[in-house]
């Protein structure tokens, strides 16, 4: 039992240092892209295809931090049902919403494989730079695969939690919250 929370350790760790780490190498180069495609503007000149080296870091950025949004518990969560639970039928709510994220991911994830692998195939490119339109699927891909892995993470220590109740604390990501 401790295996998987160790393991479900390491993939939140290996999520948020991907986000982090994706994100702020990234984003630094969106906005350095930027200015210095306003300033070259200005001067009569520009970064051509700027715009799409932009949208295709900002796919990536998205979908290398989505897996820790899944895992810090920092996407969408309605409680005002699981509120009004008592602790334990409130903890098995949760590794059930786990298990469906899961399997949504998971499927999400293969759907988006064909498609993107469909995309590949036609061999379509973008306009300016002629970049394959299939980079601005892989991050979805990617995205939503780790996702998947981070989901399922969740689940087994969550049922970890439902089995041996008080193992871990806290119950769930979003209790972990700062008012």
């Amino acid at each position: 039992m401790q295996a998987i929370l160790k393991a479900h350790g390491y993939v939140d760790a290996g999520a948020r240092h991907l986000s982090l780490w994706g994100g702020l190498v990234l984003l630094l180069f969106m906005g350095v892209l930027t200015c210095v495609d306003i300033i070259l503007r200005r001067m009569g000149m520009g970064i051509p295809g700027s715009w799409e080296m932009v949208t295709l870091s900002m796919r990536w950025m998205i979908g290398l931090s989505l897996p820790y949004a899944f895992c810090a518990g920092r996407h969408v969560a309605v409680e005002i049902f699981t509120d009004l639970l008592g602790p334990r039928v409130r903890q098995f709510a949760i590794f059930l919403a786990q298990v469906a994220g899961c399997i949504a991911m998971t499927v999400m994830c293969w759907v988006l494989t064909a498609r993107s692998l469909d995309i590949l195939d036609m061999g379509g490119r973008t306009s300016d730079l002629g970049i394959l339109t299939f980079y601005h699927w892989l991050p979805l891909v990617i995205g939503t695969g780790l996702s998947a892995v981070c989901l399922l993470s969740l689940t087994l220590r969550d049922f970890l939690l439902v089995v041996r109740p008080g193992l871990a604390e806290p119950t769930s990501p979003q209790d972990d919250r700062t008012p």
